[in-house]
């Protein structure tokens, strides 16, 4: 702050500068705020301050260009991710829908249903607002229909006779089959047909995964009289280390190929002559446990063993309790009776082509038989008009063990057409059934305790052709007693029966089936005795709901 010095009149000696300068200032300061308080409007623009707008404008605009655009670019990268999304949904449901189909027809080893859950809360209804039928099942649940005409030239009984060809192991009928009609195997025989139509069996099959250790499945049989029948009822382990598995309950043996089949897997509409005749209707079907082993090895490689009660039809079967009494064979022995083993390997040979090779052996430790003689009887000579002979039927009873061989190769070729168009598949097997018996009881002593060893053996080779989508056409030729024969104390050759068949299959879908079957049979009926005839099948095959897989 600047200070003044005052004199003696009382002013300053500059105060009178200061207030001049004072006076101008407060004249500027006016024209100032009255510069200030006037409208621009009321002055022109200059250059300088339009060159300024039209440079502020311009900014603007770009500016709002810039962010016009960043938003065009924002809403197109929204409406992008929205249709990726969109096809995403499309994708998987799609696959959902094909996984679901596959699910219901190709092999996979009994898994529980996958139920994927709606993409709509909309209980009842599917991502596109349509009805859902719901068939989502655990377990699966699956309904085969089985039906065919039947004509041969023999008033119907050739179904039957071919598998009734002669082997002399077979003896006469079991009580317990004759008396019974097969009651220990609930009298379903798959193949009893007579001329016209036959309804030969309604398959219905249960299969689950039970928990993290288990898998279970079930198979009733129901035929045309409405008798129903277990055919197989197991469980089988899903994680035991080292490729350990184990199947317990009633089952089909994996002896040989064919064996473990149900029969509207089958090529053909009925069953081989060697299978029919050496193990029966049903094949080796029994109960008891099941350990196979798939090591690790560079080619697939399935070894396994079986025991089993060891009742069956015709290897190692043994008779009712009259019988036994009757020729003195014993009790029925406490079970397992009946062992099996096999191996199957399968070598990498193409990626169109497969191929298995089998070797099974099976051994019953009792079996039982019962033969016909007949012994003749002079008559009364004193009437003329009697009989000069009279027959008296003897039976002898034999008891020993039993033991199969079998030997089965199947080749498959994927021609890479629609529905099986140009694929091929070839498949034989040989069986070979020895039984070692002694005589237990007879009319005649000095045979009591002689040996008897009873060999007959049987072959089959069949080849499919898919010679159009969703047709194939199928021949096979089955021949049983190649060796049919007895040795031991007794010595005897028979002749053999054999077939040959053709069918044309019309795969409407996977789940429908037309097929037709000629078949020209030359069948051994007894020693020395045969019967030629020709035989026409027409199969419908329907099914119903998914279901397990079906091997190779």
């Amino acid at each position: 702050m600047k200070r003044y010095n005052i004199d003696p009149q009382g002013l300053p000696r500059e105060g009178f500068a200061v207030r001049h300068r004072l006076a101008e200032r407060a004249g500027v300061r006016v024209a100032v705020a009255i510069a200030l308080l006037t409208p621009m409007s009321a002055f022109p623009a200059t250059d300088t301050e339009l060159a300024e707008l039209r440079a502020m404008v311009d900014q603007m605009k770009s500016q709002y260009e810039r962010q016009i655009q960043d938003l065009e670019s924002r809403l197109a990268k929204a409406e992008r991710d929205a249709a990726k999304a969109a096809s995403r949904s499309e994708a998987a449901a799609e696959r959902a829908e094909k996984a679901a189909d596959l699910a219901t027809t190709e092999s996979r080893p009994m898994t529980a249903p996958a139920v994927t859950p709606p993409a709509s809360p909309e209980s009842g209804k599917t991502v596109l607002g349509a009805l859902d039928s719901g068939n989502a099942f655990n377990p699966q649940i699956s309904v085969f229909l089985d039906g065919n005409y039947y004509h041969d030239g023999i008033d119907g009984e050739g179904a039957t006779l071919v598998g009734l060809a002669y082997q002399p192991s077979r003896g006469v009928p079991h009580s317990d089959e004759a008396d019974h009609g097969d009651e220990e195997h609930g009298g379903h025989l798959h193949g009893l047909t007579e001329n016209g139509f036959n309804f030969r069996e309604a398959e219905i099959a249960f299969s689950a995964t039970v928990d993290p250790y288990f898998d279970a499945s079930l198979f009733l049989s129901i035929d045309g009289d409405g008798t129903v029948e277990l055919e197989e009822g197991f469980f089988q382990t899903r994680s035991l280390p080292a490729g350990l598995r184990v199947k317990g309950g009633k089952f089909l043996s994996d002896f040989g190929y064919i064996n473990r089949q149900h029969p509207h897997q089958w090529d053909f509409v009925d069953q081989n002559l060697p299978y029919l005749n050496l193990l029966g209707p049903h094949g080796l079907q029994d109960t008891g446990l099941q350990l196979t082993w798939l090591p690790k090895l560079p080619v697939y490689t399935l070894l396994g063993v079986e025991g089993l009660q060891g009742n069956q039809e015709i290897f190692g079967a043994t008779l009712g309790d009259d019988d036994q009494a009757a020729l003195e064979l014993g009790d029925t022995d406490d079970g397992p009776r009946l062992w099996t083993a096999f191996a199957k390997v399968a070598p990498e040979i193409g990626t169109n082509h497969a191929l298995q090779l089998g070797l099974s052996y099976a051994n019953n430790n009792q079996h039982q038989e019962a033969r016909e003689d007949t012994l003749e009887h002079d008559g009364d000579h004193e009437d003329a008009h009697d009989a000069d002979h009279e027959i008296e039927i003897l039976r002898d009873g034999l008891a020993g063990d039993a033991q199969l061989w079998g030997v089965d190769l199947v080749y498959t070729y994927d021609g890479g057409g629609a529905y099986g168009h140009k694929s091929f598949k070839f498949q034989s097997e040989y069986l070979r059934s020895i039984k070692d018996m002694k005589i237990t009881s007879s009319a005649h002593p000095e045979v009591l305790g002689t040996r008897r060893t009873f060999t007959t053996d049987g072959l089959y080779a069949q080849a499919i052709y898919g010679f159009a989508p969703k047709w194939t056409a199928g021949l096979r030729y089955d021949v049983l007693g190649m060796t049919n024969e007895i040795s031991g104390s007794e010595n005897a050759s028979f002749g053999s029966s054999d077939r040959w068949t053709f069918d044309v299959t019309w795969n409407l879908s996977e789940f429908s089936r037309l097929r037709a079957q000629y078949a020209h049979n030359d069948i051994l009926v007894a020693p020395g005795e045969r019967e030629r005839f020709d035989a026409f099948y027409l199969q419908f095959l329907v099914s119903m709901g998914s279901h397990g897989a079906h091997a190779f």
